[in-house]
């Protein structure tokens, strides 16, 4: 049984601004997130007001897109969310059945769902801020309630656009049972001792991958540059996050990279390459990365293989607006997966 617990806050439905053309667990805590989305042909300075070429309004969140994607992509899965008393919360639960995903860990708290607005320029790059709302209203006792669907699920997800003693407790209870826990650090907020001792995974973009590592330089563009400044942090990370045995970087059009500790101790690197697509609108991307890595994971698949899954979603929601219609179920991924091997990638000469 290919089942997922996902730790995740819901927004509302975040607008989103964009370019030329309009674009817009595991047993995890998941979030609900109103989206709105403008396209922009390119992002204002401070202080100006441009026009928009497009606008879309769409239920999301990091935690509801990942629950979405993974349970489109055949996996079962539980989602703990926290949602407002309003219409955006009515919408949640509206798609959440259309969906097929339960909702008796959705739970309905005073005042307004979170929302998210983001911007997105005529490349398909994007701005995003977003409003926790409900989320942040979400405790540990919400995840103690949700014990028996997390310790009978084979990973858990969390992300942060929700409450972390949410997500604390449920990789608490996670790790105590041997249950892998991936843990999405974003928006970025420095981690609790709790959460960084029961996370197995951390997966991170170029962005958050700075504090996540204290990195002094930027990332370089080649990538066996970025395996090199990722394998000088490595003992350090080793030893701020114990349980830690992964770490995934996403780098958008240059694909994916991960470090995995071996049986010896010592840290190896792999690298996915992206495949080349004309970028849309990246929101959401991420979201889809997690959620081909995550069913690969859950699959028994081998880590190169993993990130090629998460490589191929990514990209297939980057390459069209919106995110919720974009992410692709199982047959669409078979058919991304046949189109342009290899299918697993390869491993990086760090020492």
């Amino acid at each position: 049984m290919n089942a997922a617990f996902g730790a995740i806050g819901i927004h509302g439905c975040p607008p989103k601004l964009g370019g030329h053309h309009p674009q817009e667990l595991n047993n995890a805590a998941q979030d609900g997130t109103a989206g709105r989305s403008r396209y922009v042909g390119r992002q204002p300075a401070a202080g100006e007001t441009i026009e928009a070429d497009g606008f879309q309004l769409e239920p999301g969140g990091k935690g509801l897109n990942v629950a979405v994607g993974l349970h489109r992509l055949g996996a079962q899965v539980q989602t703990l969310i926290g949602c407002g008393q309003d219409p955006a919360a009515d919408t949640l639960l509206t798609l959440l059945a259309r969906e097929g995903l339960p909702t008796r860990h959705v739970h309905r708290l005073p005042g307004p769902s979170g929302w998210g607005s983001g911007l997105i320029g005529a490349d398909g790059h994007n701005s995003i801020a977003v409003y926790l709302g409900a989320n942040r209203l979400l405790t540990a006792t919400h995840a103690e309630a949700a014990r028996q669907d997390i310790e009978a699920a084979q990973l858990v997800y969390g992300q942060f656009e929700t409450a972390l003693p949410a997500v604390e407790a449920a990789f608490r209870i996670a790790h105590a049972r041997g249950i892998p826990t991936v843990l999405n650090p974003s928006p970025w907020r420095a981690p609790p001792p709790g959460l960084r001792e029961t996370t197995h995974t951390v997966m991170v973009n170029q962005t958050e991958v700075a504090p996540l590592l204290a990195l002094t330089e930027p990332l370089g563009h080649a990538i066996d540059g970025i395996a090199g400044q990722l394998a000088g942090a490595m003992n350090a990370f080793a030893t701020e996050w114990p349980a830690a045995r992964r770490l995934i970087l996403t780098l958008g059009e240059r694909g994916a990279l991960a470090a995995e500790q071996t049986e010896a101790g010592r840290w190896a690197f792999w690298h996915a390459p992206a495949p080349a697509i004309d970028p849309v609108d990246t929101v959401g991307a991420g979201d889809a990365f997690a959620s081909g890595y995550l069913r690969a994971t859950l699959r028994g698949e081998p880590l190169p293989v993993a990130l090629v899954w998460g490589n191929r979603c990514g990209a297939h929601v980057a390459a069209q607006a919106g995110v919720l219609g974009a992410l692709p179920d199982a047959r669409q991924l078979a058919t991304l997966l046949g189109a342009d091997p290899p299918i697993s990638a390869p491993r990086l000469p760090i020492d």
